[in-house]
């Protein structure tokens, strides 16, 4: 039997039967239907919660995505569309979003902040279960129709992103593979030409279908306070009512393809060959060769990416032509698939798998990809949620594979971990820069080696990072947290002190890899003035401020927030002409950017963020000084901290840079003081 919690009786415990204990999960159930499922096993000090709602798609119309801006709009409780993005302004968080995926919309958020997080939750909760659907707010966040001086255009903030999309090679090459396979696969995300389609009380009725409290599951790790968690998520359920009978739509939105599409001509077509999806892994890096390619060519068939956002299941799909023989490529296939060996194959399974973890942490950060992760491997997963196991568990060839479920596949990826191999070294410098790089692919070559005997894939690379005066070169590995002890012992066995110490300067062996630092490489920070740099492009506006070292960090930090904070900021994201407005600090070039994506108008843009720093000229109030100050922390961490903090910050050491930043010598007016330089500077930009 269910038990109450005492300090939440409308939480409630569920009974022994229909735990998870053995997997480190703890259930409990709301009165209204909402799972939450907790990892008390995770070592996690993150705090990250994920709020997921399915939300199946079986066209193109886009309503899930549309969905997911418009709940965010604003809610019971937030009825300002503005809250979220001053919300994003002011909390200490380092993921606060939401996503929809092919079968779900997921509203998550990770951080360190206890009460940011808190604050953050009670949002998402109640713009999921409460929102607003403003018709006024859908002409400006989904499409609406304007009047230009060209005459009658689309606008809407949802429609300009679509539009920036469908200006990506990549992505029109996903879409021409999801409307031309068989089965074919929803556009879930929506294309300009069926946006259209979609009005308020559609996306009214598709919340009342499936945003409902019984359809939900709530999933978090870390040390959360728990009873503030409920409480904050209790206040959204109370006022959610009845599901209502809703007519269903049989009215389906598909996307028109252009005929200049490849796969619009009748000579054209995709073939998917029926391999488990566990085999489309092996094989397809193995058909990336070059011998392979040159066979592929002569048969006619011309070998398609193995997933997309719209297909992420791995399959092997050609390109064919009316000539090509199915049957002999099948065969070959079959062929190919022989004369990999043991290791090769579980090599690829496995590489495969590390991909799809590196993704999602880069996507939704280290915490949420653990957590996602866990989740996914449970046995109590949703469907949509489960993660596919990275074993041949099906027939290399099977007819039912056709009637698979093709659901969100979520790959099993192990929590990863960077380790490096750093290298300053002075910028001119080029016979040590040189140096280097050798000892480096030398590095590479040998940890490869290790890796292949081993089994053990790795994801890795030779990368280089400018800074002032000194360069830094880096060889980075990606791989599960379970194999970093084996590669730091082989680095400390292997890679000799001989081999880097002919170069001058000075080394040691850290936690997370080697550390170089070349004689006279330390970095000369830059002195003088604020500087400024303007460009606009056909849909973005770009602006960096380059700040003279002497300026505190905290200071520059707190500075971005402020602005994103402002009026004339967020109404401009708000308006329905520009998808995005964003602020970036790199604390290694100590330089602030802001940037708009898929802008109507860079200009008025960039008229609105010299307005914010002339309303910032004037002090701010305690209050918003004080959410200014939580905001830059935020900024910082979510940089630096979000994914692979440990690489981050040993990064920034380099150059003797911190993400520690200080912000309480920040005042009001050592702020205006800043603004000050800062318009001065943005009045004579350097233009490109």
């Amino acid at each position: 039997m269910a038990t109450p919690h005492p300090a939440a009786p409308d939480w409630f415990l569920l009974p022994p039967a229909e735990q998870q204990l053995a997997s480190g999960w703890v259930g409990y159930r709301h009165v209204t239907g909402v799972m939450h499922w907790h990892h008390a096993a995770s070592d996690e000090d993150r705090l990250s919660v994920a709020l997921v709602i399915p939300t199946p798609s079986d066209d193109d119309s886009g309503i899930a995505h549309a969905l997911e801006h418009m709940v965010l709009r604003g809610s019971t409780r937030y009825p300002e569309p503005e809250t979220f993005l001053a919300l994003r302004a002011e909390l200490t968080l380092l993921e606060f979003n939401a996503t929809t995926q092919k079968e779900s919309t997921r509203f998550h958020l990770s951080g360190y902040d206890p009460a940011s997080v808190l604050r953050g939750i009670g949002f998402m909760s109640d713009c999921v279960f409460s929102p607003l659907l403003n018709s006024d707010d859908f002409d400006e966040e989904i499409i609406r129709h304007t009047v230009r001086a060209d005459g009658l255009g689309l606008d809407g903030t949802l429609y300009r992103e679509l539009t920036e999309y469908q200006r990506n090679d990549r992505f029109n090459e996903s879409v021409d593979m999801a409307v031309n396979s068989e089965p074919r696969a929803p556009l879930y995300g929506g294309m300009t030409d069926t946006l259209q389609a979609l009005d308020i009380v559609k996306l009214r009725r598709y919340h009342n279908t499936y945003y409902r409290p019984e359809n939900a599951v709530l999933i978090s790790s870390g040390s959360w306070p728990m009873i503030g968690l409920w409480r904050q998520v209790s206040k959204a359920l109370s006022h959610v009512g009845k599901a209502l009978s809703t007519p269903d739509d049989d009215d389906k939105v598909r996307h028109e393809r252009s005929v200049s599409s490849p796969a619009a001509l009748p000579e054209l077509r995709i073939e998917t060959l029926h391999f488990s999806s566990y085999w489309a892994c092996v094989l397809h890096p193995a058909l990336r060769a070059l011998r392979c390619q040159k066979k592929l060519a002569e048969m006619g068939a011309t070998l398609l990416p193995l997933n997309s956002d719209f297909q992420p299941k791995p399959t092997l799909r050609f390109r064919v032509t009316q000539h090509t023989d199915i049957a002999v490529l099948s065969r070959w296939l079959e062929h190919v698939q022989h004369d990999l060996s043991a290791r090769r194959i579980a090599w690829h399974s496995q590489y495969f798998a590390l991909e799809q973890g590196r993704l999602m942490a880069n996507r939704w950060g280290d915490g949420l990809q653990r957590l996602f992760h866990d989740f996914a491997i449970s046995p109590f997963a949703s469907p949509y949620l489960k993660a596919m196991p990275n074993t041949e568990t099906l027939p290399h060839e099977s007819e039912r594979l056709l009637a698979e479920p093709q659901g969100e596949w979520l790959s099993p990826c192990q929590p990863l971990r960077r380790l490096s191999i750093l290298c300053r070294c002075q910028a001119r410098d080029q016979a040590t820069r040189a140096a280097i790089e050798r000892w480096l692919a030398l590095c590479q070559q040998r940890t490869l080696r290790w890796a292949w005997m081993k089994g053990s894939p790795i994801l890795c690379d030779i990368r280089q990072w400018d800074c002032a005066n000194a360069v830094i070169i880096g060889y980075t590995v990606d791989l599960p947290v379970s194999e970093v002890e084996a590669l730091r012992q082989f680095w400390h066995h292997t890679l000799r002190m001989n081999e880097i110490e002919a170069i001058p300067g000075t080394w040691q062996r850290t936690e997370d890899g080697m550390v170089f630092l070349g004689r006279g490489s330390a970095p000369v920070y830059r002195t003088g003035s604020v500087m400024a740099s303007h460009k606009d492009e056909d849909s973005a506006m770009h602006v960096t401020l380059s700040f003279p070292h002497a300026v505190e960090a905290g200071d520059i930090a707190v500075l971005g927030q402020a602005v994103m904070a402002t009026s004339m900021i967020q109404k401009r994201r708000l308006g329905g002409r520009c998808y995005a407005v964003s602020v970036g600090f790199d604390l290694m070039h100590y330089e602030l950017t802001f940037d708009t994506v898929a802008d109507g108008d860079p200009s008025v843009s960039f008229i609105a963020l010299l307005n914010a720093f002339e309303v910032l000229s004037k002090p701010l109030d305690d209050p918003m000084f004080e959410k200014a100050c939580h905001g830059g922390l935020g900024l910082v961490s979510a940089k630096y901290n979000k994914s692979q903090g440990r690489f981050h910050r040993a990064l920034l050491g380099m150059v003797g840079q911190t993400s520690a930043i200080d912000v309480s010598k920040t005042t009001p007016d050592s702020l205006v003081n800043l603004v000050t330089r800062v318009l001065a500077a943005l009045k004579q930009p350097t233009l490109h």
